[in-house]
C-alpha cells in the first residue's frame, strides 16, 4: 500500500499494545506506535483460542462460549483512511484537556469505531453480541458451541480470549461497634465529619480541606453494584447537579438505583462506596471529594446465580472516558481462571483496559482484593501499571490481615497505597438516613479516589503518573515500600505539596552560618526562584547562603515546570540559634530556703521548653516546687516528665499553649523557671552543689518552636550554704563574750536560736544545748580546747 505505514504483528500484539500505553509514558506509546495518526492492522493468529481457554470455556458451559474477539483492524488502511474516520469521533473539551495532560492530544487509533461489519457477521453466524470495545478494537459474544469454530475462523478474528467473570467474595466480618474518636480532634470549625472523622484524619484530608480543596470541578466516576440514590448523603451533590450522569451496564438503562428484578442489595455496596468516597452530611459522614462531580456506573450484578462480567467493566471506563472523568473507583478483583502468572499488567483485558484509561489521563483506583496475607495474593486490574491499587488497614495504622498482597507477576511492588478499610465509616443502603461500618480493600479505596479528586483539584495540570507518584511518595512507608503497605497510607496535605523539594546541609546552628541548598525536585524544572526568609533570593541550582542575625527562617523554592509553578514552602527550616540558657546561683543558711532562678534569652517564638536539670549531694537539700518564671507566668502548664529524688534528677516541661490558646513566648531575655530548695538545718557551712541541666538521662535541654526544637547554649550555676563559725552563735564573725549572752538568753530565756545549728553546736555532737555553752565557757575563760572545726 504505498505511502502507508501498514504494521504487521501477531495475534497477542494487540494485548502488548494497550498494555504499552499504560506500561510506559504514553508519548512514548505514541511514538513507537504512531497511535495518533496511523492506521494498525493486526497478523490472524494460527490458534486464535488457546487449548487451555478452550478447556476452561467448556468446563463453564458446554453449550455456549462466552468470549472476547479482538479483530484485525478497524477498516482503515491508509493515512487519509484514518483522518476520514478520525473527523467522526467527537470529544468534548474536558476529555481533550484531560488526554493533553498525559500527552495524548489527538484522535488515536483506539478511538476509531469498532467494524459494524465485523460484529453483524459473527451476529448472522448464531452468537449473541454483549459488549463492544473501540479501545481494544474487541467485542464480547455469546457463541454457541456448535458455531464456534467458523466464527473463529473468520478472517478479521485476530483473537479469542475467554471473558472473565467474578464472584464477590463473602465480605469480611463486621465488629459489633466501630473505634470512636475523641471529639477534641474533630475540625469542628469547619466540617463535623461524624463517624468518618477518624478515617479522613488518618490520611491528612481536614487539612487539604482547610485550604479550599474538596474535589471541586474534578470528576469521579463509580463503577459498583447500584446506589440507593435518595440517601441524604447524596443529596447535595444532586442540589448542586454534580451527578452528571449514569449507566446501568446490567439492564442497559439510565438508572442506577434498584429496580426491576434486581436482587434486594443491589444497591448495598456501592452505596457504602458513594458515600466514603464523595458523600456530604455533616455529623455523619463526609468523603474527601464531598464537591465532585459524579458519574455512576452499575457494572456488578450481585443476584446469586449471576457472575459479574468484566465485558461490563470495559463498557463503563470507555463510557467514563467519553464523559470526562478524571477519576475512576473501583472495588472489583477479577481472578476467574487466570493464574498468579497472568498478573504481569498486559494480559488480562481488565487490566489492558485500566492501562488504557490511564493513558488516557484517568486517575484509575481499584482494591487489591481480600485475599490476604499470603502473598501474591492480588487479582486483575490491580496488576496495572500506572493505577493505585489500594490496600486496607485499620485505624491503628497496621494492615488488615485480609488484605491483598503483591507482587505483581513481574516483580512490581503492589499495592501502591493504603487507606483505613477496618470499620470504615459510610452511609448504607438501609434507609435514606441510615449509616453503619464496613471492612474490606474496597472501602479504603474509594478514600483513596476521593482523595486522588483533592490532588488533581490542586495540580490540574499533572497527568495521572505524577498523582500517582505524588500519592506513593509522600505515603508513610515511601523510605521502604513492599509488597504488605506498598507505599504506605496516603497523606492528601503531604502530596499537595508534592512536586518541589530541597534540602540543606545544615538546618539548626550557632549564627552566623553558611547553608548549602540542593535542590532535590523530583519534576524537571526549566527555572527556579529561591526565597531564604531574609529578604534575600537567588535563581541558582544550588544556591549557597549566609545567615548573619539570629532567627528561624522560612524558606521557599519555587520551580518552572512543564506543568507550571510549583512551590515548596518550609517554615522555620533554617534556625540561626543565638539562644543561652543560665542556671543563676545562691546560698543560704543551713535550715533555709532559697530559689534559683532559670534565665533564658531567646532569639525567636518559642511553644515548649524543656528543662532537664540534676544537683549534687555534697550539699544536702530538698527540692521543694519548680515554678514558673517571670517570663512565663502565664503559660498554661508546668509539669514534671520525669522525678529521680534518689539521684536528684529532675526533668520539667513548659507549655505555652496547653489547649487553652495562650501565645508563645516571644524573643527575649528573662527568668522562665524557679527551682526552689530547703536547705537540711543540719548541714554545716561551706558546701556547694552544682546545677546542671545536661545529663539527665532520656530528656534533652530544648527550646521547641512551630517548625523545631533545639538546644541552647547552656551555662550552669550552683547552690551552696553560708558559712558559719561554730561559736560564733550571734553572728557577729567572731567568739567573744556576746556570744554567751547570746546563748543564755536562748537556752534559759527563749531567745532566738543561733542562726544555723552549726553555729551553736560547738562540740558537734548535731545539738545545741547546756553542753555547749559550757564548752565556751571553758573556751573563753579557762584556755580550753576551741569549737571543733569545721
Amino acid at each position: 500500500m504505498h505511502g502507508v505505514v501498514e504494521k504487521i504483528i501477531p495475534a497477542l500484539g494487540v494485548l502488548l499494545i494497550i498494555a504499552l500505553l499504560g506500561g510506559i509514558h504514553p508519548l512514548q506509546a505514541q511514538t513507537l506506535l504512531n497511535l495518533d495518526s496511523q492506521p494498525l492492522v493486526l497478523e490472524k493468529a494460527p490458534q486464535p483460542l488457546t487449548a487451555a481457554s478452550h478447556r476452561f470455556l467448556e468446563s463453564r458451559d458446554n453449550q455456549t462460549a462466552t468470549v472476547w474477539l479482538f479483530f484485525t483492524d478497524k477498516g482503515v488502511s491508509s493515512e487519509s483512511d484514518f483522518s476520514a474516520r478520525a473527523k467522526s469521533v467527537v470529544m468534548s473539551d474536558k476529555v481533550l484537556a484531560r488526554r493533553a495532560k498525559a500527552g495524548v492530544t489527538q484522535t488515536v487509533f483506539a478511538d476509531l469505531p469498532v467494524v459494524d461489519e465485523y460484529i453483524e457477521m459473527v451476529v448472522n453466524l448464531g452468537a449473541k453480541h454483549r459488549r463492544t470495545s473501540r479501545w481494544l478494537n474487541a467485542a464480547s459474544f455469546e457463541i454457541p458451541w456448535k458455531n464456534f469454530d467458523e466464527i473463529a475462523d473468520l478472517p478479521f478474528v485476530a483473537e479469542v480470549k475467554p471473558v472473565v467473570f467474578f464472584k464477590r467474595p463473602e465480605p469480611v466480618e463486621i465488629p459489633d461497634a466501630p473505634e470512636t474518636m475523641d471529639s477534641e480532634n474533630r475540625n469542628a470549625a469547619y466540617i463535623d465529619y461524624g463517624a468518618a472523622t477518624a478515617q479522613l484524619y488518618q490520611i491528612n484530608v481536614p487539612a487539604a480541606h482547610d485550604r479550599g480543596y474538596d474535589g471541586s470541578g474534578v470528576t469521579l466516576a463509580i463503577f459498583d453494584t447500584g446506589y440507593r440514590k435518595s440517601h441524604e448523603a447524596f443529596a447535595q451533590a444532586y442540589v448542586d447537579s454534580r451527578v452528571l450522569a449514569e449507566y446501568d451496564f446490567i439492564f442497559d438503562d439510565s438508572n442506577t438505583a434498584n429496580e426491576g428484578i434486581d436482587a434486594s442489595s443491589q444497591w448495598n455496596h456501592g452505596t457504602l462506596i458513594w458515600s466514603t468516597s464523595a458523600g456530604w452530611m455533616p455529623g455523619n459522614v463526609v468523603g474527601p471529594a464531598y464537591a465532585a462531580n459524579i458519574l455512576l456506573a452499575k457494572t456488578e450484578d450481585v443476584r446469586s446465580e449471576t457472575s459479574v462480567e468484566e465485558d461490563n467493566w470495559l463498557a463503563a471506563v470507555e463510557w467514563a472516558d467519553s464523559l470526562g472523568a478524571d477519576v475512576i473507583t473501583s472495588s472489583l478483583v477479577y481472578s476467574d481462571w487466570y493464574q498468579y502468572s497472568d498478573y504481569d499488567g498486559q494480559t488480562a483485558t481488565i487490566t489492558i483496559a485500566a492501562n488504557m484509561a490511564t493513558a488516557f489521563g484517568i486517575v484509575v483506583c481499584n482494591a487489591m482484593g481480600n485475599y490476604g496475607p499470603s502473598s501474591g495474593t492480588l487479582g486483575a486490574p490491580a496488576d496495572a501499571f500506572e493505577i493505585l491499587s489500594v490496600g486496607a488497614v485499620a485505624s491503628s495504622g497496621a494492615i488488615a490481615s485480609f488484605s491483598s498482597r503483591g507482587p505483581t507477576a513481574d516483580g512490581r511492588t503492589k499495592p501502591e497505597v493504603c487507606a483505613r478499610g477496618v470499620s470504615t465509616a459510610a452511609a448504607t443502603a438501609e434507609a435514606d438516613d441510615a449509616y453503619g461500618w464496613a471492612n474490606g480493600t474496597s472501602l479504603s479505596t474509594p478514600l483513596v479516589a476521593g482523595v486522588a479528586c483533592l490532588l488533581i483539584q490542586a495540580r490540574p495540570t499533572f497527568p495521572p503518573q505524577l498523582i500517582r507518584q505524588a500519592l506513593m511518595e509522600t505515603a508513610d512507608n515511601a523510605d521502604t515500600p513492599d509488597n504488605t503497605y506498598g507505599w504506605g497510607v496516603v497523606n492528601a496535605a503531604a502530596a499537595m505539596e508534592w512536586g518541589t523539594d530541597f534540602s540543606a546541609d545544615v538546618t539548626i546552628a550557632d549564627a552566623p552560618l553558611t547553608v548549602q541548598f540542593s535542590d532535590e525536585s523530583p519534576i524537571p524544572a526549566t527555572s527556579r526562584l529561591w526565597l531564604f526568609g531574609d529578604g534575600t533570593t537567588s535563581t541558582e541550582l544550588n544556591p549557597t547562603h549566609y545567615y548573619g542575625e539570629p532567627g528561624a527562617y522560612d524558606v521557599t523554592l519555587t520551580i518552572t515546570t512543564d506543568y507550571g509553578d510549583i512551590t515548596k514552602i518550609k517554615r522555620g527550616y533554617v534556625i540561626a540559634m543565638a539562644d543561652t540558657m543560665q542556671v543563676l546561683s545562691d546560698s543560704a543558711f543551713a535550715g533555709e530556703s532559697v530559689i534559683i532562678p532559670l534565665r533564658l534569652t531567646n532569639s525567636m517564638e518559642l511553644e515548649r521548653i524543656v528543662v532537664p536539670f540534676l544537683f549534687g549531694d555534697t550539699l544536702d537539700v530538698t527540692l521543694d516546687s519548680t515554678t514558673r518564671g517571670s517570663r512565663t507566668s502565664y503559660f498554661e502548664s508546668i509539669k514534671y516528665l520525669s522525678q529521680d529524688p534518689t539521684y536528684n534528677r529532675y526533668a520539667v516541661e513548659l507549655k505555652a499553649d496547653d489547649g487553652g490558646g495562650a501565645p508563645p513566648l516571644a524573643p527575649g531575655s528573662g527568668e522562665i523557671m524557679r527551682l526552689h530548695f530547703t536547705i537540711n538545718r543540719m548541714e554545716i557551712g561551706g558546701l556547694v552543689n552544682e546545677i546542671d541541666t545536661t545529663v539527665v538521662a532520656s530528656h534533652d535541654l530544648s527550646l521547641e518552636t512551630e517548625f523545631a526544637s533545639f538546644t541552647p547554649r547552656f551555662s550552669g550555676g550552683w547552690l551552696a550554704s553560708k558559712d558559719v563559725i561554730r561559736g560564733d552563735v550571734d553572728r557577729s564573725m567572731q567568739i567573744d563574750i556576746s556570744d554567751i549572752t547570746y546563748m543564755v538568753v536562748y537556752l534559759f530565756e527563749g531567745g532566738a536560736a543561733p542562726v544555723t545549728v552549726q553555729a551553736g553546736d560547738l562540740n558537734a555532737n548535731s545539738s545545741t544545748n547546756i553542753a555547749d555553752l559550757t564548752y565556751l565557757v571553758d573556751y573563753l575563760f579557762n584556755g580550753g580546747p576551741p569549737p571543733v572545726s569545721p
